[in-house]
């Protein structure tokens, strides 16, 4: 007789770990630029999700995982501030990842829209620049040019952690889902900052609907660029915070 088959070995074959297994990404490096954008779009937007819009302020960010403790990878996207009843949070609403592995492991462990694309992230004394290219086509350039008299005064009023993603099983023989969760991440409660440095934004988006085209030709609309920052810090996913929770399953 066969023994029988152990079924987490499955996760061999797909190419990554166990949503609950822990990482590391010592000395984390992120551009984040502050925009405010069209309140009536974005709504539109998240009426495609069950969470509700709780500002016109989003980020558009790039992030480097280089030092990550799995496998090094790049990450970016535009980050709105949602809500799912009295809970609070950021929403990776368009998201992007430089390998194969970490788009399919953002997706299906988590519920985070990824797409891949080639990204960079550079530094110098004056700023920080990041690119989000999908083969020719420019998808994200932001930078932040360093100024001590920027404060976060303007995007303060927004809550963007934790994350809430909404992770959706489509049914084999259906039109529905075999499941439809609300979860939640909680990665921000082990973020150490080292470094941080604010300073003017700036910012050019392409088709950052690639792949979906939910704008329908429309480009995300940015009304005001508030300000940026780069900030350096030791980043974790631990079981307790990294691991996700469901706040509901709707499906």
């Amino acid at each position: 007789m066969s023994e029988q088959y152990d079924p987490k070995t499955f996760f061999k074959f797909l190419g990554y770990a166990p949503a609950a297994d822990e990482y590391s990404c010592p000395g984390l490096r992120t551009i984040n630029v502050y925009c405010r954008g069209d309140r009536a779009q974005l709504e539109q937007m998240v009426s495609l999700t069950p969470l509700k819009l709780e500002s016109d302020i989003f980020i558009v960010t790039v992030a480097d995982f280089s030092n990550v403790t799995n496998s090094p990878y790049m990450d970016a996207g535009v980050v709105l501030a949602v809500s799912y009843g009295d809970q609070k949070a950021g929403n990776y609403f368009f998201e992007f990842e430089d390998q194969h592995w970490s788009c399919a492991a953002g997706r299906e462990l988590w519920g985070y829209p990824k797409r891949y694309t080639k990204i960079s992230l550079d530094k110098n004394d004056e700023g920080a620049q990041g690119k989000v290219r999908d083969y020719d086509t420019s998808i994200i350039e932001i930078g932040v040019e360093f100024d001590d008299s920027v404060t976060n005064d303007a995007w303060s009023e927004a809550k963007f952690a934790p994350t809430i993603q909404v992770r959706g099983v489509p049914q084999l023989r259906g039109d529905s889902f075999d499941s439809l969760d609300v979860i939640m991440r909680d990665t921000a409660h082990n973020f150490k900052v080292t470094e941080r440095r604010l300073g003017k934004g700036s910012v050019e988006l392409g088709p950052v609907d690639t792949g979906s085209g939910l704008l329908g030709g429309e480009p995300l609309k940015i009304l005001e660029v508030l300000g940026a920052e780069y900030v350096v810090g030791d980043f974790a996913s631990t079981t307790e915070y990294g691991a996700p929770v469901t706040l509901a399953s709707l499906a």
